[in-house]
């Protein structure tokens, strides 16, 4: 039966344990893949608000399910990008996808054994400093590659 995991002694300051905003640095200037980003910001940032209030643990299972299905949907499409564009960083980048899928399991089913004060600070810490360290460095540089290789393209089709 879905009933709240228990009040939590929540720290004085907010900050402490909250939502990642999204910030023009992270962008990497292809659209798609900062829409993407953008989403999985929001998507991440509504289930730390619900863990932070108590939300019913089904809510809150529904949306780790909710965050890790989209995840996939947007590694799949940096993963396909890759692919038809041959970028070179390709297998680093996809053990970093992995990686970070096993994290999230990893998290769902420690959530599912015992949702703590202590959980919700680990999810939050893990998966925002994933999410900001793995676009500002991998995705950055894929961005940086996918948008030169449409400018060599753009200038094949402009001859």
């Amino acid at each position: 039966s879905d009933k709240e995991y228990g009040p939590l002694c929540w720290p004085k300051h907010k900050e402490d344990v909250m939502a990642p905003k999204w910030k023009e640095q992270y962008s990497t200037g292809v659209w798609w893949q900062d829409k993407q980003h953008k989403e999985l910001f929001t998507r991440l940032g509504t289930l730390l608000d619900a863990m932070e209030i108590n939300r019913v643990r089904g809510d809150i299972q529904a949306l780790f399910e909710f965050l890790e299905s989209y995840t996939i949907r947007h590694f799949t499409s940096e993963e396909a990008s890759m692919e038809k564009a041959s970028y070179s960083g390709r297998k680093a980048h996809m053990n970093e996808h992995r990686k970070f899928l096993q994290e999230l399991a990893a998290l769902k089913s420690e959530f599912e054994d015992d949702a703590t004060l202590a959980l919700v600070i680990k999810v939050q810490r893990q998966l925002v400093d994933w999410f900001v360290n793995h676009i500002g460095n991998m995705d950055k540089s894929l961005g940086a590659f996918l948008r030169a290789q449409e400018a060599k393209h753009q200038a094949v089709v402009n001859c």
